[in-house]
């Protein structure tokens, strides 16, 4: 009787870590496609190529470090080389902005 309660500690515990680990990929990926799309709106005003961690923040309502942690994971997000919390859309993303009424945007 008392292996099947270690068993069962053992399972519960598995699944309690992968149904956190769940939530939290699902958590962070709806958190980075809500600041890709802000710097994909940003980019196509054609107002700013790179972003800073606070502007991105304000409008999201995510952490300043939850932004960068974000964005410096987000495989199609750039970081600018001479500022650290400074962003942009970056990779294939660009090719899609790319030119705006016969101007090149980067």
């Amino acid at each position: 009787m008392s292996n099947y309660i270690v068993v069962s500690a053992i399972t519960g515990g598995c699944s309690v870590v992968f149904i956190s680990q769940a939530i939290k990929t699902a958590k962070d990926r709806r958190d980075s496609n809500r600041i890709y799309q802000f710097l994909c709106r940003s980019l196509k005003d054609g107002q700013y190529r790179f972003r800073s961690s606070e502007a991105i923040s304000a409008v999201t309502n995510l952490g300043v470090s939850r932004v960068a942690e974000l964005c410096s994971k987000h495989g199609d997000i750039e970081r600018k080389e001479q500022h650290r919390h400074m962003w942009r859309v970056g990779g294939s993303a660009n090719r899609r902005f790319k030119l705006k009424k016969g101007r090149q945007l980067f």
